[in-house]
């Protein structure tokens, strides 16, 4: 069997449909871990997969986590990312406030958590690839959220 027909075997055995893309990823669903999403990065110079790994492995543990989708894996080489899976959030789970030290607020860039620390639904950003924590650090400061595609 060549390297290529296994590779792509084994990638089909993980990712199932395509729920998302973005500048520099795609984002599927998996059969295999259903309470996940495998992110797949193929642009050279982003480094999102690798950013999202590092913040969550900074912010796990702290207050700060509350903000964000759990990372679970990451390949050697970044170009893969295993991240829980959020549901769509209702339009009464977008806060007004929320932290500095996120941006990009799109819908589309945050979703519903279930996690056993809050036992029940919480906001929580999945495309945390840019965000403004190297400028603000873990400062509990919040600001004015201006949800960029208000309906």
């Amino acid at each position: 069997m060549s390297d290529k027909l296994l590779w792509r075997q084994a990638f089909n055995l993980l990712c199932d449909e395509k729920i998302g893309a973005g500048m520099s990823r795609t984002v599927f669903s998996s059969l295999l871990l259903p309470d996940c999403v495998i992110k797949t990065e193929d642009s050279h110079g982003k480094f999102q997969n690798v950013i999202e790994w590092e913040t969550w492995k900074r912010v796990v543990g702290t207050p700060a986590s509350r903000w964000f989708a759990e990372c679970k894996w990451i390949s050697g080489d970044g170009s893969i990312l295993i991240m829980e899976r959020t549901r769509p959030p209702a339009e009464s789970d977008y806060p007004t406030m929320m932290p500095v030290f996120l941006s990009d607020f799109k819908r589309k860039n945050y979703g519903m958590a279930l996690t056993k620390k809050f036992g029940k639904g919480v906001l929580v950003c999945h495309d945390y690839g840019t965000h403004l924590m190297f400028d603000h650090g873990m400062s509990k400061r919040m600001r004015k959220a201006d949800w960029s595609d208000n309906p």
